[in-house]
């Protein structure tokens, strides 16, 4: 067992986190989570009720995270969408999680790419989506990455707010930097570029750069690694495939 005393750290909110603690410990590690991210409604559902008012009129919807299925297909349901008429949206998935979401939600399905990445989604699309109407139900600070690549291959593309990213109240700045700081985690990881912002306002510069000197960094996806870098940090993991199982494969193939 390859991870056997390591400590890994999980950035992810509980509810989302099950999975890497399962292969962690089964692997012989011991999973450590403390979220970096919480989710809230936005303040306001306007232009979301107006988008969702108008679902027939999108030829497709293009879904990045769980959090954004899960809170558009909740706000349909409090509006009184009927089942069915969900079950006629062409919905496109960044990944299997995100796809199983919104299966799971009777949501059908018609793209995932092979590489679990905003700019793969986009490359997947290529300009077959070009003229046609598009929605993108995201996160308060999701990135202009996706609905960039869209339109720059003729799509026209709407975005609305579905949810609002903040860090967790409640964490103690002090003792979690001395924790981190201290060499208490093995590794650090991060399943999203909002958990690693978040994880950077905890800390002072130079209590980013002790940090840095402790623990390896893996991250879920070359979008997430990017924030890191912002951060001044070096990344030591990408996950080969961007799912919170490949994350830890990928850890486990580095202590190999």
């Amino acid at each position: 067992m390859t991870m056997r005393n390591r400590r890994i750290l999980i950035t992810r909110q509980h509810d989302q986190a099950g999975e890497m603690i399962r292969e962690i410990e089964s692997r012989g590690g011991a999973a450590v989570v403390v979220p970096m991210i919480a989710t809230g409604p936005p303040r306001a559902w306007t232009e979301c009720d107006a988008a969702i008012g108008r679902l027939r009129t999108f030829d497709a919807l293009v879904f990045t995270s769980v959090n954004a299925v899960e809170s558009f297909v909740g706000r349909t349901r409090i509006l009184g969408v009927p089942s069915a008429s969900l079950a006629q949206v062409r919905a496109v998935a960044v990944g299997e999680a995100t796809a199983s979401a919104l299966t799971g939600n009777g949501v059908p399905v018609i793209l995932v790419p092979e590489k679990f990445a905003g700019t793969s989604l986009a490359a997947a699309l290529g300009e077959s989506l070009a003229g046609k109407h598009v929605l993108i139900p995201r996160g308060s600070i999701a990135r202009e990455t996706v609905p960039d690549a869209l339109r720059d291959g003729g799509a026209i593309v709407e975005t609305v707010t579905v949810y609002v990213t903040s860090l967790p109240e409640g964490i103690d700045r002090g003792s979690f930097v001395h924790r981190v700081v201290s060499g208490e985690f093995d590794v650090v990881t991060f399943a999203s570029p909002s958990a690693a912002v978040n994880f950077g306002t905890l800390f002072r510069p130079e209590e980013l750069r002790a940090a840095s000197g402790h623990s390896r960094i893996a991250v879920i996806g070359p979008s997430t690694a990017d924030a890191v870098r912002a951060l001044g940090l070096g990344v030591d993991i990408i996950a080969r495939e961007s799912t919170a199982g490949g994350l830890v494969r990928s850890i486990d193939e580095f202590y190999r």
